[in-house]
């Protein structure tokens, strides 16, 4: 695949698949890469999550699932649901997330060699979106702008098709199954002005459980995502017309 990047696009046994930027030939030959394998036979028909999120999601979330990641670290949030996905073995990516490394990837836990990386598609962010749907377990997406109506519809129906779990960063997608947001954080580390932060502390809540709040590490200063609290809170993250679907 010498010419879609820097670096080569990922395979079984290659290394993490980088595009920078995307012609419209190098997403034809994205999809026929894709086309080689079924990577989604690694994983079962539920969507795995860390033991944290089954507060919220249960037995996981429902696979083909179009789920808005909002808040503040919705990126890292985003990042800490696939991780058990690519720990089983499955395959995720990223598409138009500028500020999200390899590096960042790996030290929450994900497996970069099944890790397809596409920061600034561009114009072709839809072709390359709707190639990735075909081929992976989950997808992180950024729009360039809402993605509404018949767009919309016509991913979602290929994520479905492809059981193929969406994850878009803020409430950018018309019609998402399922709402979850990081409201609130603290970092710790930092003494009288000196020191490293180390681990920080966020609160989550999701639209499938109402009226409950995670506290998580996230991470923890051993980079791992853990329980901190399970609490019962007045009023859950509101719904906004998405429909509440997991397991």
């Amino acid at each position: 695949m010498a010419g879609l990047s820097t670096r080569a696009v990922a395979h079984s046994s290659g290394p993490e698949a980088v595009l920078p930027s995307v012609s419209s030939a190098e997403v034809r030959r994205l999809r026929a890469i894709l086309g080689d394998t079924d990577p989604r036979a690694a994983v079962g028909a539920g969507l795995p999550l860390l033991a944290p999120f089954e507060e919220l999601f249960g037995r996981g979330l429902r696979r083909g699932a179009v789920v808005a990641v909002e808040g503040d670290v919705r990126t890292s949030l985003a990042m800490a649901l696939m991780v058990r996905v690519s720990a089983e073995g499955g395959w995720c990516g990223a598409v138009g997330v500028p500020s999200l490394g390899c590096v960042a990837a790996s030290e929450l836990g994900i497996r970069i060699e099944r890790f397809a990386l596409v920061p600034q598609p561009g114009q072709a962010w839809v072709e390359v979106t709707a190639a990735l749907l075909s081929g992976l377990d989950v997808v992180l997406v950024q729009p360039q702008g809402p993605v509404q109506g018949q767009l919309a519809r016509r991913l979602a129906a290929r994520a479905r098709q492809y059981r193929c779990t969406v994850l878009t960063l803020g409430s950018v997608w018309e019609g998402s199954d399922v709402r979850v947001a990081a409201i609130g954080q603290e970092w710790f580390g930092v003494r009288i002005g000196h020191g490293r932060l180390r681990s920080r502390r966020v609160r989550v809540a999701a639209s499938t459980r109402r009226g409950v709040e995670l506290d998580l590490w996230l991470p923890g200063q051993d980079g791992e995502v853990r329980l901190v609290d399970v609490r019962t809170v007045p009023s859950g993250l509101p719904v906004n017309g998405a429909r509440e679907r997991a397991g």
